[in-house]
């Protein structure tokens, strides 16, 4: 992409979205969330680690939810 002078912080989420300016996962849910639809992790660790290792992240984010008060 071009760089941007622009602050960020400035822009509304309609001005981010027309620039095709993504935010990164906010908690390790939405991160997991988008690893288990990356062809690239799936394709570098193959499918059965890939699916087992999402899998214990789910769970390992399930727990610690739980737990967080």
């Amino acid at each position: 992409p071009d760089p941007m002078e622009t602050n960020l912080y400035h822009l509304t989420p309609e001005q981010r979205r027309e620039r095709g300016i993504v935010s990164l996962p906010e908690t390790l849910g939405e991160a997991i969330d988008e690893l288990a639809q990356s062809e690239l992790a799936r394709k570098a660790l193959g499918p059965h680690v890939f699916d087992r290792y999402v899998e214990l992240k789910r769970k390992e984010w399930d727990e610690y939810r739980v737990q967080l008060t």
